[in-house]
């Protein structure tokens, strides 16, 4: 499954409201934009149409990037883009009846590496190993000293044949006497 596809869902209530949201992507990346969808209704009373003060800021840092949106068609949409690594803080905060303000944990990563990126490792990778390839099998001993291997295998030497067997034409082979069948 595709996880630039997948979502985040936050949810919260209390007795007066209800949040309902995501963000996008799942795994968020760091200088990527991350898109944050939420859906503010009430339980009781009017429907909720007001701003919704949204922030992405890391944790213990009293400044981040701060946004307040008002509603579109049916919800509340912004995109932020987190600038590094590491854990951030999605601050959410709007005003029905009194103040109310939602925080979630969001772990940003490092981007990928593309993949256009590794085929060209690869590809260089492949061709210096063909090119050393290439290059000793075509490459030429300039050297006058032989191989090592060669020198060795010269200065042993060679075993000598065994002598022929010793026959003479002018004797021929004993013949075996006939069996003769024994009487008992």
């Amino acid at each position: 499954m595709d996880r630039r596809n997948q979502v985040l869902e936050l949810s919260w209530s209390d007795t007066e409201d209800r949040l309902q949201g995501s963000i996008q992507p799942y795994l968020p990346r760091a200088g990527e934009p991350l898109k944050v969808l939420l859906h503010v209704g009430s339980f009781d009373g009017p429907t909720f149409d007001g701003p919704v003060t949204i922030t992405l800021r890391e944790p213990g840092s009293p400044r981040g990037q701060v946004q307040t949106v008002k509603k579109g068609a049916v919800n509340w949409v912004t995109t932020f883009t987190p600038e590094s690594t590491g854990l951030y803080q999605l601050d959410v905060s709007f005003r029905t009846t009194r103040l109310k303000v939602l925080h979630a944990e969001v772990e940003v990563t490092d981007p990928p590496v593309p993949r256009f990126v590794l085929w060209v490792m690869v590809g260089i990778a492949a061709t210096v190993a063909l090119g050393y390839g290439i290059r000793s099998v075509v490459r030429k001993d300039r050297s006058d000293e032989p191989h090592p291997v060669l020198a060795e295998l010269a200065a042993q030497p060679s075993p000598a044949p065994p002598p022929p067997a010793a026959e003479s034409p002018a004797e021929p082979a004993p013949e075996k006497p006939p069996e003769t069948p024994s009487s008992l």
